[in-house]
């Protein structure tokens, strides 16, 4: 991590550092060669992370965004034993998942109810699928006999089948995670990343990206057909909304407090998970990305990556509204500013524009800049982490 190098080396890294890699302080050279700092540490660890984000495109790694900025990684790509029974682990390849025509698996008239009941876009901590509920997008209504009586906006959608009654898959998958949290006192935090990596090794044992896209592409192709969800763990081939279904059913199962989420991810229509804690935080948990955002106080400290997700407006139908983003908050105003490159003062400390990020001039102490506090002018760049106090964001 620190490496002892001379002035000029320095300064050579110091100018070719991508965006978002600064060191807390502008003045570097002054500071080597007044003997202050002869081991400097030039990647922080945030940026060191953030770059591996930015460029990872296999995606090799799963991502933690805390409140204060860090950004932690857990390597994907284990192979475990416990996932053995299902088809994909064992063969190492994606399938197509078996499907069958509507209305072959029977429902009962509470299935069907609550199918119908819950096709919007936050189905809440506190309900809970019962055998022969249905899924086909946010919208989708069901006949008595199970099948699809509506048109929807987000696709041609399989007819998603949770039963456990009568899904072998799906209870081995259960209780397979449940063995791996069993007995390791683990807090709702560390059962999360567990739940993360879980749910990726489930779909994800294979690298095979291409065979997986083709598949799952065809999946918007089975309008008229009805699977159960364990048919698509055996396979492989789950989409967003798969995963959400499956973190919504293992969430119960576990004690943790998970919403369904159904909205959009930038343009195209996408399925995410929240889990709340009992000691009061909350997260954004998107199993088909990859990604664990702290949404606790997303007045005061958001990461941009959640302006990605959007639901439809309460007030007007046609309208979508970022999920995380108020633009009235503390943290909205600031990004306000930072979107159209604009001046902005906290709590004295005066934020002004310049041509590649912006300079931060503290009136004292108490900022941090990627998780080190400065006492003097600073520039910022793209990607760094502010934190003052409980006050949170990055420069964008």
């Amino acid at each position: 991590m620190f490496a002892r190098i001379g002035t000029q080396g320095l300064q050579r890294i110091f100018n070719a550092a991508p965006a978002g890699v600064r060191v807390a302080g502008t003045n570097v050279t002054n500071s080597i060669k007044t003997g202050a700092h002869d081991i400097v540490d030039i990647l922080s660890k945030r940026a060191r992370t953030l770059n591996l984000y930015n460029s990872n495109g296999g995606r090799d790694y799963l991502f933690r965004f805390h409140s204060n900025g860090e950004i932690t990684t857990i390597l994907r790509g284990a192979k475990s034993q416990d996932l053995n029974f299902l088809h994909h682990v064992k063969a190492g390849e994606y399938t197509l998942p078996r499907m069958n025509r509507q209305g072959t698996h029977a429902a009962t008239k509470e299935a069907i109810e609550q199918s119908n009941n819950y096709a919007k876009e936050i189905i809440s901590e506190n309900e809970h699928f019962i055998d022969g509920f249905r899924y086909s997008g946010p919208k989708a209504q069901f006949n008595e006999l199970g099948q699809n009586i509506s048109r929807f906006s987000n696709g041609n959608q399989e007819i998603v089948i949770i039963d456990k009654t009568a899904d072998k898959i799906l209870n081995q998958t259960i209780q397979a995670f449940k063995n791996r949290i069993s007995g390791k006192n683990l807090t709702e935090s560390q059962k999360i990343d567990e739940m993360m990596k879980f749910v990726d090794e489930v779909f994800s044992v294979s690298k095979d990206h291409a065979t997986l896209g083709k598949l799952t592409a065809n999946m918007h192709n089975f309008e008229t057909k009805e699977v159960l969800l364990g048919e698509i763990l055996n396979s492989g081939a789950g989409m967003c909304r798969h995963r959400a279904l499956l973190t919504k059913l293992l969430g119960d199962e576990v004690g943790l407090a998970t919403r369904f989420i159904q909205g959009t991810y930038s343009t195209g229509g996408h399925a995410w998970n929240e889990i709340m804690t009992k000691n009061g935080s909350s997260y954004l948990f998107d199993a088909m990305h990859g990604n664990i955002f702290n949404i606790s106080n997303t007045s005061k400290n958001l990461d941009p990556r959640t302006f990605y997700y959007k639901i439809t407006d309460a007030k007007n139908a046609d309208k979508l509204v970022l999920k995380y983003l108020d633009n009235n908050t503390t943290v909205g105003t600031i990004y306000r500013s930072l979107g159209c490159k604009g001046p902005f003062t906290i709590n004295s400390s005066k934020f002004l524009p310049t041509v590649d990020g912006y300079i931060v001039t503290p009136s004292s102490a108490g900022i941090k800049i990627n998780g080190k506090e400065i006492f003097e002018e600073t520039k910022l760049a793209t990607g760094d982490w502010v934190q003052i106090k409980d006050l949170g964001f990055q420069i964008k």
